[in-house]
Protein backbone atom coordinates (compact mmCIF):
# COMPACT_ATOMS: atom_id res chain seq x y z
CA UNK A 1 0.00 0.00 0.00
CA UNK A 2 2.87 2.41 0.67
CA UNK A 3 4.88 1.56 -2.20
CA UNK A 4 1.51 2.37 -4.23
CA UNK A 5 1.12 5.54 -2.67
CA UNK A 6 4.78 6.74 -3.30
CA UNK A 7 3.97 5.82 -6.90
CA UNK A 8 0.76 7.74 -7.14
CA UNK A 9 1.98 10.76 -5.71
CA UNK A 10 5.26 10.48 -8.52
CA UNK A 11 2.34 10.31 -11.09
CA UNK A 12 0.42 13.14 -9.12
CA UNK A 13 3.19 15.53 -9.34
CA UNK A 14 4.20 14.69 -12.41
CA UNK A 15 0.51 15.37 -14.24
CA UNK A 16 0.91 18.55 -12.08
CA UNK A 17 4.76 19.22 -13.32
CA UNK A 18 3.47 18.56 -16.85
CA UNK A 19 0.46 20.64 -16.70
CA UNK A 20 2.50 23.73 -15.49
CA UNK A 21 5.50 23.37 -17.73
CA UNK A 22 4.85 26.39 -20.26
CA UNK A 23 6.89 28.88 -21.64
CA UNK A 24 6.47 32.24 -19.70
CA UNK A 25 4.48 34.46 -22.27
CA UNK A 26 5.36 38.18 -23.39
CA UNK A 27 3.31 40.77 -22.02
CA UNK A 28 0.78 42.32 -24.05
CA UNK A 29 1.05 46.55 -24.65
CA UNK A 30 -2.19 47.86 -23.60
CA UNK A 31 -1.61 51.48 -25.38
CA UNK A 32 1.26 51.95 -28.51
CA UNK A 33 3.35 55.02 -27.54
CA UNK A 34 6.42 56.17 -29.83
CA UNK A 35 8.23 56.85 -26.81
CA UNK A 36 7.75 53.96 -24.45
CA UNK A 37 9.46 50.68 -24.69
CA UNK A 38 12.79 49.62 -25.06
CA UNK A 39 13.88 52.05 -27.64
CA UNK A 40 17.69 52.86 -28.87
CA UNK A 41 16.34 56.30 -28.77
CA UNK A 42 15.86 55.77 -25.13
CA UNK A 43 19.61 55.21 -24.35
CA UNK A 44 21.08 57.77 -25.94
CA UNK A 45 20.41 60.78 -24.29
CA UNK A 46 22.61 62.28 -21.18
CA UNK A 47 25.45 60.08 -21.10
CA UNK A 48 29.39 60.95 -20.71
CA UNK A 49 30.57 58.94 -23.66
CA UNK A 50 31.53 61.43 -26.76
CA UNK A 51 28.81 63.10 -29.18
CA UNK A 52 31.62 63.17 -31.91
CA UNK A 53 31.66 59.51 -32.19
CA UNK A 54 29.17 56.93 -32.75
CA UNK A 55 30.20 53.61 -32.44
CA UNK A 56 28.32 50.73 -33.57
CA UNK A 57 29.16 47.08 -32.64
CA UNK A 58 28.71 43.95 -34.34
CA UNK A 59 29.30 40.39 -32.72
CA UNK A 60 29.18 37.19 -35.02
CA UNK A 61 27.32 34.14 -33.56
CA UNK A 62 29.49 30.48 -33.25
CA UNK A 63 28.91 29.53 -29.87
CA UNK A 64 31.63 30.15 -26.75
CA UNK A 65 34.44 31.12 -29.43
CA UNK A 66 32.17 33.91 -30.51
CA UNK A 67 31.68 35.19 -26.91
CA UNK A 68 35.28 34.70 -26.42
CA UNK A 69 36.44 36.41 -29.56
CA UNK A 70 34.14 39.59 -28.69
CA UNK A 71 35.60 39.30 -25.12
CA UNK A 72 38.67 39.86 -26.34
CA UNK A 73 37.55 42.76 -28.57
CA UNK A 74 35.65 44.44 -25.80
CA UNK A 75 39.77 44.06 -23.55
CA UNK A 76 41.11 45.50 -26.90
CA UNK A 77 38.87 48.57 -26.58
CA UNK A 78 39.19 49.32 -23.11
CA UNK A 79 42.69 48.79 -23.42
CA UNK A 80 42.80 51.44 -26.12
CA UNK A 81 42.58 55.28 -25.34
CA UNK A 82 42.43 58.36 -28.07
CA UNK A 83 41.82 62.00 -26.64
CA UNK A 84 39.51 63.37 -28.37
CA UNK A 85 36.45 65.88 -27.67
CA UNK A 86 38.31 67.05 -25.11
CA UNK A 87 39.58 64.66 -22.86
CA UNK A 88 41.64 61.04 -23.03
CA UNK A 89 38.85 58.57 -23.29
CA UNK A 90 38.76 54.51 -23.56
CA UNK A 91 36.91 53.21 -26.83
CA UNK A 92 35.07 50.36 -24.68
CA UNK A 93 33.32 53.26 -22.78
CA UNK A 94 31.91 54.86 -26.41
CA UNK A 95 30.33 52.25 -27.74
CA UNK A 96 26.81 53.34 -28.62
CA UNK A 97 25.18 50.27 -29.71
CA UNK A 98 25.81 46.61 -29.73
CA UNK A 99 23.84 44.26 -32.28
CA UNK A 100 24.75 40.91 -32.10
CA UNK A 101 23.52 37.46 -32.77
CA UNK A 102 24.01 33.54 -31.09
CA UNK A 103 26.85 33.06 -29.24
CA UNK A 104 28.25 36.76 -29.89
CA UNK A 105 24.94 38.06 -27.49
CA UNK A 106 26.02 36.04 -24.46
CA UNK A 107 29.16 38.88 -24.38
CA UNK A 108 27.11 41.87 -25.86
CA UNK A 109 24.15 41.43 -23.16
CA UNK A 110 26.40 40.96 -20.25
CA UNK A 111 28.29 43.81 -21.29
CA UNK A 112 24.92 45.74 -21.42
CA UNK A 113 23.64 45.03 -18.31
CA UNK A 114 26.76 45.22 -16.35
CA UNK A 115 29.47 47.53 -17.97
CA UNK A 116 33.05 46.92 -16.93
CA UNK A 117 31.81 44.82 -14.53
CA UNK A 118 32.46 41.94 -17.11
CA UNK A 119 35.88 42.12 -17.03
CA UNK A 120 35.84 40.71 -13.67
CA UNK A 121 33.18 37.91 -14.09
CA UNK A 122 32.50 36.75 -17.88
CA UNK A 123 35.21 34.24 -17.93
CA UNK A 124 34.42 32.35 -14.86
CA UNK A 125 30.32 33.03 -14.98
CA UNK A 126 30.34 31.92 -19.17
CA UNK A 127 33.67 31.57 -21.21
CA UNK A 128 35.61 28.89 -18.75
CA UNK A 129 32.33 26.65 -17.95
CA UNK A 130 31.27 24.03 -20.25
CA UNK A 131 27.70 25.51 -20.55
CA UNK A 132 27.09 22.87 -23.03
CA UNK A 133 27.31 19.48 -20.83
CA UNK A 134 25.55 21.26 -17.58
CA UNK A 135 22.66 22.06 -19.77
CA UNK A 136 22.46 18.27 -20.71
CA UNK A 137 22.92 17.74 -17.46
CA UNK A 138 19.79 19.62 -15.79
CA UNK A 139 18.08 18.34 -19.07
CA UNK A 140 17.99 14.90 -17.67
CA UNK A 141 16.82 15.29 -14.13
CA UNK A 142 13.80 14.10 -13.09
CA UNK A 143 12.16 17.18 -12.75
CA UNK A 144 12.96 18.65 -15.98
CA UNK A 145 12.63 15.47 -18.42
CA UNK A 146 8.68 16.01 -17.07
CA UNK A 147 8.80 19.39 -17.91
CA UNK A 148 10.35 19.20 -21.20
CA UNK A 149 7.35 16.52 -21.97
CA UNK A 150 5.49 18.94 -22.67
CA UNK A 151 5.15 20.82 -26.05
CA UNK A 152 5.04 24.30 -24.64
CA UNK A 153 7.89 23.71 -23.09
CA UNK A 154 11.62 23.43 -24.56
CA UNK A 155 14.90 23.14 -24.59
CA UNK A 156 15.54 26.52 -24.95
CA UNK A 157 13.16 27.93 -22.24
CA UNK A 158 15.01 25.39 -20.16
CA UNK A 159 18.32 26.95 -21.54
CA UNK A 160 16.84 30.70 -20.87
CA UNK A 161 16.41 29.74 -17.05
CA UNK A 162 19.88 28.87 -16.58
CA UNK A 163 21.04 31.95 -18.66
CA UNK A 164 18.99 33.85 -16.26
CA UNK A 165 20.08 32.38 -12.50
CA UNK A 166 23.69 32.19 -13.81
CA UNK A 167 24.35 35.10 -15.75
CA UNK A 168 21.60 38.01 -15.92
CA UNK A 169 19.86 36.80 -12.83
CA UNK A 170 15.80 38.50 -13.89
CA UNK A 171 17.44 41.65 -16.00
CA UNK A 172 14.85 42.64 -18.42
CA UNK A 173 15.38 44.67 -21.26
CA UNK A 174 13.55 47.89 -19.73
CA UNK A 175 16.31 47.89 -16.61
CA UNK A 176 19.09 48.46 -19.32
CA UNK A 177 17.25 52.44 -19.62
CA UNK A 178 18.57 52.38 -15.71
CA UNK A 179 22.27 52.46 -16.86
CA UNK A 180 24.54 54.33 -18.99
CA UNK A 181 25.45 51.63 -21.28
CA UNK A 182 25.04 50.70 -24.77
CA UNK A 183 22.05 50.30 -26.71
CA UNK A 184 21.36 46.40 -26.96
CA UNK A 185 19.84 44.95 -30.43
CA UNK A 186 19.73 41.33 -29.52
CA UNK A 187 18.66 39.41 -32.89
CA UNK A 188 16.93 36.29 -33.82
CA UNK A 189 15.39 34.23 -36.46
CA UNK A 190 11.83 34.45 -37.08
CA UNK A 191 11.13 30.80 -38.35
CA UNK A 192 8.22 31.29 -39.75
CA UNK A 193 8.99 34.51 -41.98
CA UNK A 194 12.69 33.79 -42.46
CA UNK A 195 13.40 37.15 -40.99
CA UNK A 196 15.49 39.26 -38.50
CA UNK A 197 14.01 39.38 -35.38
CA UNK A 198 15.28 42.48 -33.28
CA UNK A 199 14.60 42.43 -29.43
CA UNK A 200 13.25 46.30 -29.38
CA UNK A 201 9.82 47.66 -29.25
CA UNK A 202 9.79 48.55 -32.60
CA UNK A 203 9.48 44.65 -33.12
CA UNK A 204 7.01 44.50 -30.36
CA UNK A 205 4.71 47.31 -31.66
CA UNK A 206 4.17 44.84 -34.34
CA UNK A 207 3.18 41.88 -31.75
CA UNK A 208 1.16 44.70 -29.59
CA UNK A 209 3.34 43.64 -26.91
CA UNK A 210 5.81 45.17 -24.08
CA UNK A 211 9.48 45.36 -24.49
CA UNK A 212 10.55 46.06 -21.47
CA UNK A 213 9.24 43.06 -19.20
CA UNK A 214 11.14 40.64 -21.43
CA UNK A 215 14.16 38.79 -19.96
CA UNK A 216 17.18 39.67 -21.22
CA UNK A 217 17.96 35.65 -20.73
CA UNK A 218 15.22 34.73 -22.95
CA UNK A 219 16.10 37.04 -25.84
CA UNK A 220 19.67 35.85 -25.44
CA UNK A 221 18.21 31.91 -25.45
CA UNK A 222 16.47 32.88 -28.96
CA UNK A 223 19.27 34.50 -30.26
CA UNK A 224 21.34 31.30 -29.80
CA UNK A 225 18.53 28.82 -30.37
CA UNK A 226 20.64 26.07 -32.82
CA UNK A 227 18.40 24.36 -34.65
CA UNK A 228 17.87 20.47 -33.75
CA UNK A 229 20.16 21.08 -30.72
CA UNK A 230 18.11 23.77 -28.85
CA UNK A 231 14.31 24.34 -29.72
CA UNK A 232 12.72 27.84 -30.39
CA UNK A 233 11.77 30.35 -28.49
CA UNK A 234 7.62 31.49 -28.69
CA UNK A 235 6.09 34.34 -28.53
CA UNK A 236 2.63 35.92 -28.34
CA UNK A 237 0.99 37.83 -31.48
CA UNK A 238 -1.12 40.29 -29.52
CA UNK A 239 -1.65 41.92 -32.77
CA UNK A 240 -5.41 40.85 -33.22
CA UNK A 241 -6.40 42.74 -29.94
CA UNK A 242 -5.01 46.17 -30.99
CA UNK A 243 -2.96 48.91 -29.26
CA UNK A 244 -3.24 51.66 -31.39
CA UNK A 245 -0.08 51.21 -33.24
CA UNK A 246 -0.44 52.52 -36.51
CA UNK A 247 2.56 51.32 -39.10
CA UNK A 248 4.18 54.06 -41.29
CA UNK A 249 1.92 55.11 -44.22
CA UNK A 250 4.60 53.86 -46.60
CA UNK A 251 4.13 49.79 -45.63
CA UNK A 252 0.39 50.11 -46.93
CA UNK A 253 1.44 51.90 -50.25
CA UNK A 254 4.27 49.22 -50.67
CA UNK A 255 1.61 46.49 -50.41
CA UNK A 256 -1.16 48.02 -52.18
CA UNK A 257 1.58 48.57 -55.21
CA UNK A 258 2.11 44.38 -55.64
CA UNK A 259 5.05 42.87 -55.26
CA UNK A 260 8.70 43.94 -55.66
CA UNK A 261 12.02 42.55 -54.95
CA UNK A 262 13.00 46.05 -53.62
CA UNK A 263 14.18 45.77 -49.71
CA UNK A 264 11.60 48.15 -49.01
CA UNK A 265 9.22 46.17 -50.22
CA UNK A 266 10.56 43.18 -48.49
CA UNK A 267 10.47 45.31 -44.88
CA UNK A 268 6.70 45.78 -45.80
CA UNK A 269 5.90 42.32 -46.26
CA UNK A 270 7.63 41.30 -43.04
CA UNK A 271 5.88 44.31 -41.27
CA UNK A 272 2.24 43.26 -42.38
CA UNK A 273 2.83 39.78 -41.95
CA UNK A 274 2.48 40.67 -37.77
CA UNK A 275 -0.49 42.95 -38.08
CA UNK A 276 -2.46 40.81 -40.36
CA UNK A 277 -1.68 37.96 -37.39
CA UNK A 278 -5.04 36.16 -36.31
CA UNK A 279 -6.21 35.75 -32.69
CA UNK A 280 -4.57 33.16 -31.63
CA UNK A 281 -0.84 34.07 -33.57
CA UNK A 282 2.48 33.04 -32.37
CA UNK A 283 6.10 33.72 -33.07
CA UNK A 284 8.82 31.19 -32.90
CA UNK A 285 12.56 31.88 -32.48
CA UNK A 286 16.07 30.72 -34.09
CA UNK A 287 19.43 31.27 -34.12
CA UNK A 288 19.75 34.90 -35.36
CA UNK A 289 22.94 33.32 -37.36
CA UNK A 290 20.39 31.95 -39.63
CA UNK A 291 19.06 35.19 -40.92
CA UNK A 292 22.21 37.01 -40.00
CA UNK A 293 25.60 35.47 -38.76
CA UNK A 294 26.66 39.22 -38.02
CA UNK A 295 24.26 41.23 -36.55
CA UNK A 296 24.72 43.66 -39.26
CA UNK A 297 21.64 43.74 -41.40
CA UNK A 298 19.44 45.01 -38.56
CA UNK A 299 21.13 48.39 -39.56
CA UNK A 300 20.73 47.84 -43.42
CA UNK A 301 16.92 47.33 -43.09
CA UNK A 302 16.67 49.92 -40.77
CA UNK A 303 17.84 52.06 -42.78
CA UNK A 304 15.64 51.07 -45.38
CA UNK A 305 12.37 51.67 -42.92
CA UNK A 306 13.37 55.20 -41.84
CA UNK A 307 14.32 56.22 -45.05
CA UNK A 308 18.21 56.40 -45.16
CA UNK A 309 20.82 56.22 -42.83
CA UNK A 310 20.91 59.86 -41.88
CA UNK A 311 16.97 59.30 -40.70
CA UNK A 312 17.77 56.29 -38.98
CA UNK A 313 20.74 57.81 -37.05
CA UNK A 314 18.29 61.01 -36.01
CA UNK A 315 15.57 59.20 -35.07
CA UNK A 316 17.77 56.99 -32.78
CA UNK A 317 19.00 60.26 -30.94
CA UNK A 318 22.34 60.60 -32.80
CA UNK A 319 22.79 64.05 -34.37
CA UNK A 320 25.61 65.40 -33.43
CA UNK A 321 28.30 63.09 -34.15
CA UNK A 322 30.86 63.80 -36.82
CA UNK A 323 32.59 59.81 -37.11
CA UNK A 324 30.50 56.80 -37.34
CA UNK A 325 32.67 54.01 -36.65
CA UNK A 326 30.92 49.81 -37.58
CA UNK A 327 33.61 47.29 -35.39
CA UNK A 328 32.23 43.88 -36.99
CA UNK A 329 33.67 41.06 -34.67
CA UNK A 330 33.56 37.96 -37.16
CA UNK A 331 34.06 34.87 -35.60
CA UNK A 332 33.55 32.49 -38.49
CA UNK A 333 35.57 29.48 -39.08
CA UNK A 334 36.32 27.13 -41.80
CA UNK A 335 34.35 24.18 -43.51
CA UNK A 336 36.40 20.86 -42.08
CA UNK A 337 39.90 20.30 -43.97
CA UNK A 338 40.00 16.70 -42.91
CA UNK A 339 37.38 15.86 -45.87
CA UNK A 340 39.80 16.87 -48.57
CA UNK A 341 41.95 14.03 -47.44
CA UNK A 342 39.66 11.22 -47.46
CA UNK A 343 38.33 9.03 -50.13
CA UNK A 344 35.31 8.46 -48.51
CA UNK A 345 32.13 10.34 -48.88
CA UNK A 346 31.27 12.31 -45.63
CA UNK A 347 28.57 11.64 -43.93
CA UNK A 348 24.50 12.99 -43.10
CA UNK A 349 25.82 14.91 -40.52
CA UNK A 350 29.38 16.43 -42.22
CA UNK A 351 27.11 17.50 -45.34
CA UNK A 352 24.54 19.53 -43.12
CA UNK A 353 27.52 20.97 -41.39
CA UNK A 354 29.18 21.94 -44.73
CA UNK A 355 25.83 23.10 -46.39
CA UNK A 356 25.60 25.53 -42.94
CA UNK A 357 29.21 26.57 -42.63
CA UNK A 358 28.83 27.49 -46.51
CA UNK A 359 25.90 29.26 -46.34
CA UNK A 360 26.91 31.44 -43.33
CA UNK A 361 30.37 31.92 -44.33
CA UNK A 362 29.16 33.09 -47.80
CA UNK A 363 26.65 35.15 -46.27
CA UNK A 364 29.19 36.84 -44.13
CA UNK A 365 31.01 37.78 -47.17
CA UNK A 366 28.07 39.28 -48.75
CA UNK A 367 26.88 41.42 -45.76
CA UNK A 368 29.82 43.31 -45.69
CA UNK A 369 30.81 43.67 -48.87
CA UNK A 370 27.33 45.10 -49.19
CA UNK A 371 27.97 47.27 -46.11
CA UNK A 372 31.66 48.62 -47.72
CA UNK A 373 29.52 49.20 -50.89
CA UNK A 374 26.87 51.75 -48.87
CA UNK A 375 29.51 53.23 -46.90
CA UNK A 376 29.63 56.39 -49.34
CA UNK A 377 26.22 56.61 -49.02
CA UNK A 378 25.87 56.36 -46.12
CA UNK A 379 28.26 59.59 -45.44
CA UNK A 380 25.94 61.06 -48.13
CA UNK A 381 22.85 60.75 -46.49
CA UNK A 382 23.93 62.51 -43.39
CA UNK A 383 25.84 65.16 -45.01
CA UNK A 384 22.85 66.13 -47.35
CA UNK A 385 20.72 65.99 -44.37
CA UNK A 386 22.69 68.15 -41.86
CA UNK A 387 23.55 70.80 -44.79
CA UNK A 388 19.90 71.40 -45.93
CA UNK A 389 19.07 74.62 -45.53
CA UNK A 390 16.13 75.25 -42.87
CA UNK A 391 14.27 78.83 -43.18
CA UNK A 392 16.38 81.14 -41.80
CA UNK A 393 18.69 79.14 -39.79
CA UNK A 394 22.38 79.48 -40.95
CA UNK A 395 23.56 75.90 -42.28
CA UNK A 396 26.56 75.26 -40.02
CA UNK A 397 30.22 75.20 -41.67
CA UNK A 398 31.43 72.06 -40.57
CA UNK A 399 28.03 70.32 -41.33
CA UNK A 400 29.82 68.39 -43.82
CA UNK A 401 32.13 66.94 -41.35
CA UNK A 402 31.46 63.47 -41.57
CA UNK A 403 33.39 60.50 -42.12
CA UNK A 404 32.77 56.88 -42.05
CA UNK A 405 34.69 53.76 -40.93
CA UNK A 406 34.45 50.23 -41.55
CA UNK A 407 36.66 47.80 -39.63
CA UNK A 408 36.13 43.91 -39.42
CA UNK A 409 38.26 41.98 -37.34
CA UNK A 410 38.22 38.13 -38.17
CA UNK A 411 40.56 35.04 -37.51
CA UNK A 412 41.47 35.37 -41.25
CA UNK A 413 43.57 38.55 -40.15
CA UNK A 414 45.83 36.52 -37.44
CA UNK A 415 49.43 37.80 -38.39
CA UNK A 416 50.63 34.21 -37.82
CA UNK A 417 49.59 31.18 -40.14
CA UNK A 418 49.87 28.67 -37.66
CA UNK A 419 47.22 30.45 -35.29
CA UNK A 420 45.05 31.21 -38.01
CA UNK A 421 44.80 27.46 -38.90
CA UNK A 422 44.00 26.91 -35.10
CA UNK A 423 41.71 29.76 -34.64
CA UNK A 424 39.77 28.36 -37.79
CA UNK A 425 39.74 24.87 -36.32
CA UNK A 426 37.76 25.73 -33.17
CA UNK A 427 34.49 24.09 -32.79
CA UNK A 428 31.07 25.70 -32.36
CA UNK A 429 29.87 24.88 -29.14
CA UNK A 430 28.65 26.23 -25.48
CA UNK A 431 31.97 24.35 -24.37
CA UNK A 432 36.05 25.11 -25.00
CA UNK A 433 38.46 24.14 -22.91
CA UNK A 434 40.53 27.25 -21.27
CA UNK A 435 43.35 26.70 -23.69
CA UNK A 436 40.96 27.63 -26.31
CA UNK A 437 39.35 30.39 -24.41
CA UNK A 438 42.71 32.16 -23.72
CA UNK A 439 44.15 31.78 -27.33
CA UNK A 440 40.66 33.11 -28.65
CA UNK A 441 40.60 35.93 -26.46
CA UNK A 442 44.54 36.45 -26.92
CA UNK A 443 44.43 36.24 -30.76
CA UNK A 444 41.15 38.93 -30.51
CA UNK A 445 43.65 41.57 -29.00
CA UNK A 446 46.59 40.71 -31.45
CA UNK A 447 44.00 41.39 -34.36
CA UNK A 448 42.77 44.42 -33.19
CA UNK A 449 46.14 45.90 -33.00
CA UNK A 450 47.14 44.78 -35.95
CA UNK A 451 44.35 46.02 -38.49
CA UNK A 452 44.99 49.02 -40.09
CA UNK A 453 41.36 50.09 -40.30
CA UNK A 454 41.23 49.82 -36.96
CA UNK A 455 44.87 52.14 -36.04
CA UNK A 456 43.07 54.81 -39.18
CA UNK A 457 39.69 54.98 -36.99
CA UNK A 458 42.11 55.63 -33.84
CA UNK A 459 44.28 58.32 -35.59
CA UNK A 460 41.23 60.15 -37.75
CA UNK A 461 39.78 60.51 -34.03
CA UNK A 462 43.08 61.90 -32.60
CA UNK A 463 42.95 64.49 -35.22
CA UNK A 464 40.10 65.66 -34.40
CA UNK A 465 39.52 69.45 -33.82
CA UNK A 466 38.77 70.11 -30.11
CA UNK A 467 34.86 71.44 -29.46
CA UNK A 468 34.26 74.58 -29.38
CA UNK A 469 34.18 76.16 -25.81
Amino acid sequence: MAARLRVGGVAALSVSLFACAHYPLNAPLPRSDPDYGYRVSATSGDTDDSQQLLLIVNFSGGGTRAAAFAYGVLEALRDTTVRFDGRERSLVDEIDILSSVSGGSFTAAYFAVYGRRIFDEFEARFLRRNIQRELLWRARLPFNLVRLVSPYFGRSDLAAEFYDEQMFRGATLGDLLDGDGPALLINATDMTLATRFTFDQEQFDLLCSDSMSFPIARAVAASSAVPVALSPITLKNYAARGCGYQPPSWVGEEIARGYSSTRLHQEALRIAEYRTAGAEAYVHLLDGALADNLGLRSTIEKAVEAGGYARLAAGAGFKHFRRVAFLIVNAQTDSIREWTRSASAPGVLDALTSATTVTLNRYNYETIDFFRQNLDQLVADIREERCRPRGEQPVPADCGDVAAHLIEISFAQHPDPAERTYLRELPTSLGLSDEQVERTIAAARTIVAASPEFQSLVRDLAQLPAPAS
